[in-house]
């Protein structure tokens, strides 16, 4: 079994907590073989923690020829401009998110791909999420019925003040936390053409100039509304997920999902009629009957009560086999530019709304 060595940029809360952590877990498929940062003290942290070669600048890479790949963990405004740099000296790249800061900028990385030849993914790794699996294969069975809407919440109640409130970082709730969100929303819809968004950002509480609110209507020709909310500000969160289709009704979080539906086959017969409704004494009445409901549910258990681990691994298990085995990799770029196009089109319709004021 081939071993894939692999080179990170940046030891920080996805470089170290996220990558690292699950690259240490896959000792057969992949080794850590350097790590980059440009802080003094992280690099440090890097020589105790790891056995990984430590540079403090990832042009450091280019002369190595011993790298299947790198892991973009940079800032988020670097995501881009690095990994063009990146493929543009012969690395394949696998780029946290947001993968760019807009369509134009991804149209230069696929550009870039295409151009030398290298691979290039974003790790979207909620795709992987077993709770998502799970609802992907309700939806898929048909008992909820032709499915409306799509609700995705990450809700939560706190303040920030670090680099990621700050536009001129790429920071944000929609480039921060978005991606996630939005690509699963976008695949329950699947993926369509046509997607019109209606989206309104407000800046709460947070320290820096970007928002900490979101709240996005998607739609498209013969798709579900997809409805997508991001905020720090609501200290009552809602279920994660809420799946509304025309025979039932899906809603719960990555710990525990409920559905219930009802079977036309087993309802008593209604019709239509134009008269009043009455009860046996004449009385008017109100349109009522009792459906019967079948009702489940799904709990994460053993190694999928840890979302987090579990989808980690997952996708870097998908990734392995994409490079060791030409397995498609079921994220594709078509779907990310979609994704890209949305959160565009969400930034442009509140910038006079959000007008940038912390300089770096």
């Amino acid at each position: 079994m081939k071993k894939y060595r692999v080179a990170i940029i940046g030891y920080g809360r996805s470089g170290r907590d996220i990558h690292v952590g699950l690259l240490k877990q896959l000792p057969d498929l992949y080794e850590i073989v350097a790590i980059v940062d440009e802080d003094a003290g992280r690099r440090e942290m890097i020589r105790k923690e790891t056995d990984a070669e430590v540079c403090a600048d990832y042009k450091e890479l280019f002369d190595r020829t011993d790298l299947d790949f790198v892991i973009n963990a940079s800032y988020s405004k670097d995501h881009g401009p690095i990994s063009i740099d990146l493929m543009e000296h012969g690395f394949n790249v696998l780029s946290e998110k947001p993968a760019a800061n807009g369509t134009e900028q991804f149209a230069k990385i696929l550009e870039a791909s295409e151009k030398t030849g290298r691979f290039y993914y974003v790790f979207q790794q909620y795709r992987f999420s077993p709770s998502f699996i799970k609802i992907k294969d309700v939806i898929a069975s048909g008992v909820l019925g032709r499915i409306l809407q799509i609700t995705a919440n990450y809700d939560g109640f706190g303040r920030r003040w670090d680099w990621q409130t700050v536009q001129a970082m790429q920071g944000g709730s929609l480039f921060n936390t978005g991606p996630h969100p939005v690509d699963q929303t976008l695949d329950l819809m699947g993926f369509p053409e046509g997607i019109e968004v209606r989206a309104v950002f407000d800046r709460a509480h947070t320290y820096g100039d970007a928002e900490d609110y979101v709240k996005m209507l998607l739609t498209a020709p013969g798709a579900p509304v997809g409805d997508v909310e991001i905020t720090s500000t609501n200290a009552f969160p809602h279920d994660q997920y809420l799946i509304q289709g025309t025979r039932g009704t899906l809603h719960g979080n990555t710990k525990h999902l409920e559905w219930k539906y009802y079977v036309e086959a087993e309802q008593k017969p209604q019709k239509l009629t134009l008269e009043t409704l009455r009860k046996e004494d004449g009385a008017p009445m109100y349109c009522s009957e009792k459906l019967t409901f079948h009702e489940e549910e799904w709990t994460a258990e053993g190694l999928e009560a840890n979302d987090g681990q579990y989808k980690g691994l997952a996708f870097y298990r998908a990734f392995y086999d994409m490079m060791d085995k030409g397995t498609p990799f079921p994220i594709t770029h078509e779907q990310i530019m979609k994704q890209m196009i949305v959160m565009d089109e969400a930034h442009k319709q509140n910038a006079e709304k959000l007008p940038r004021f912390v300089e770096i």
